[in-house]
């Protein structure tokens, strides 16, 4: 049994399952799972695509991948940062920005 299907009980909770800081922006954003059918968070800069399957979410410095099923996104509030989807939500992906590096640090590694 695992822990998700312990902690499944009628009533509504909240499971808290990132808080991220990054520390080249230092900024900080916080998401919030409610049962992988609902997720809100802070700290969005932009939702440049999203389909009802998958989101690409632009945070400062790296981007957020949402995978699911029948996604929605029911607030966008791109000046405070605030966003919340609704659908089955299956795996949370995050990518960063690349360094750019030299060439001469490409070819002597």
């Amino acid at each position: 049994m695992d822990f998700y299907q312990k902690n499944n009980t009628t009533q509504k909770t909240t499971q808290s399952v990132a808080t991220k800081e990054v520390a080249k922006a230092k900024t900080t954003h916080k998401i919030e799972l409610d049962h992988l059918r609902s997720m809100s968070m802070n700290g969005v800069k932009d939702v440049p695509t999203f389909t009802d399957k998958s989101m690409s979410i632009r945070l400062d410095g790296e981007t957020l991948t949402v995978n699911g099923q029948n996604l929605s996104i029911k607030n966008l509030d791109v000046q405070n940062g605030l966003l919340v989807v609704e659908g089955q939500i299956y795996s949370l992906k995050y990518s960063g920005a690349k360094e750019q590096t030299s060439l001469a640090k490409r070819i002597f590694k």
